[in-house]
């Protein structure tokens, strides 16, 4: 189990794209019914083709698909990257995934005699697919043609059949057992889409804290933000690029400067006092 965290957020004032930055968190705790670790890492980071993830449940199962959403993007024409052919890129890739994993876990273990399926077990087994899981949920994060950030969940919502989510508005979701109290921190500082990346970022180091109440969460965690054109890893082990907007040493700093302070000073320089408050995204 882990907390995962994506946030999507600004660097230019509002007469440009909005959202046009990703941020992600995860921690790096792993655990099983008789171990844990705190090096299991749960964070896809792929600069080249403008894919970034975090990843929370069944960390194994999620790794097999990113490399298949990678190809099922290299598929999308050039110039037509835009939300609806990244959504059915993504969706095509899950249901795939999904399938073939339904197949060999489900299909050939429980149903099939000899490479045959027996005529009355098929609504039995219709009912095994509409309810199989493949135990992991992904935040994924990635641009548009023209710059757009993107923030997809990969997994089940309740109520919801579909697998692949658009989560544009409010522009950040936190997955994991830490999930629920990330979430409430997020509406606390009602973060907005409109909020630089450094705001952003803070807000969600300030998430990942809460998150780490979670007894199978950790603070040990790895930070990616990204932009169309350039991205930025970094964690306790590796330091942030000196070109980086933030760094872990200033997100602890300013933990500490603004407590449950609010952060309106981190703010876009064109921004004023006025739109901020006026609670525009």
């Amino acid at each position: 189990m882990t907390i995962g965290i994506g946030v999507l957020c600004s660097t230019t004032d509002r007469s440009e794209i909005i959202p046009d930055a990703i941020v992600l968190i995860s921690d790096t705790m792993g655990s099983s019914e008789t171990d844990s670790t705190g090096e299991l890492h749960k964070m896809a980071f792929d600069p080249a083709h403008r894919i970034f993830a975090v990843v929370a449940g069944r960390v194994e199962i999620a790794a097999e698909l990113f490399p298949l959403i990678r190809a099922q993007f290299a598929t999308i024409p050039q110039g037509n990257r835009l939300h609806g052919s990244i959504w059915r890129a993504l969706t095509m890739a899950v249901a795939n995934h999904r399938n073939e994993h339904f197949s060999c876990d489900v299909v050939m273990t429980q149903f099939a005699i000899g490479g045959q399926i027996l005529a009355q077990e098929h609504e039995r087994m219709m009912e095994a697919y509409r309810a199989y899981d493949t135990g992991y949920q992904m935040l994924l994060g990635t641009f548009d043609d023209d710059g757009r950030a993107l923030l997809y969940y990969i997994g089940r919502l309740d109520g919801d059949t579909a697998l692949v989510h658009l989560m544009e508005f409010p522009g950040y979701f936190a997955v994991g057992t830490g999930g629920y109290n990330a979430n409430m921190w997020f509406n606390f500082r009602r973060q907005r889409l409109g909020h630089s990346i450094r705001r952003s970022a803070l807000h969600a180091f300030e998430a990942s804290r809460m998150a780490s109440s979670a007894p199978t969460v950790n603070n040990d965690i790895e930070v990616a933000i990204a932009l169309k054109d350039r991205a930025y890893y970094f964690s306790r082990a590796i330091e942030a690029p000196s070109d980086c907007p933030i760094s872990l040493n200033e997100l602890v700093a300013l933990a500490e400067q603004y407590g449950p302070k609010s952060t309106e000073a981190l703010g876009l320089p064109t921004q004023s006092a006025s739109q901020t408050s006026a609670g525009q995204p």
